[in-house]
């Protein structure tokens, strides 16, 4: 693995953590305002699409938990070559 391609991996390593924690934080946010209407109206069809939306934002959640995983696993050649060089 080159010097260049070392850099590029590690920037957007850092890119990836970085929108992942900021999706992550909007996404709770966002999660509690939905679940707190669910909690608070009567109406059983809005209470109905608010637990579908409610899905939608777990099922995004996971997504971004794929997303550091396989992040993670990005930087497991940048350590095999750095242990290859010494």
């Amino acid at each position: 693995m080159t010097k260049e391609e070392k850099q590029k991996v590690d920037e957007i390593v850092m890119k990836t953590f970085t929108l992942a924690y900021e999706l992550g934080t909007n996404l709770d946010e966002l999660h509690r305002m939905v679940r707190e209407l669910r909690y608070s109206t009567d109406n059983k069809d809005l209470q109905s699409a608010l637990i579908n939306l409610e899905h939608a934002f777990f099922m995004t959640a996971q997504s971004i938990n794929i997303l550091k995983e396989q992040t993670r696993n990005a930087l497991f050649p940048l350590k095999k070559a750095h242990r290859c060089e010494e």
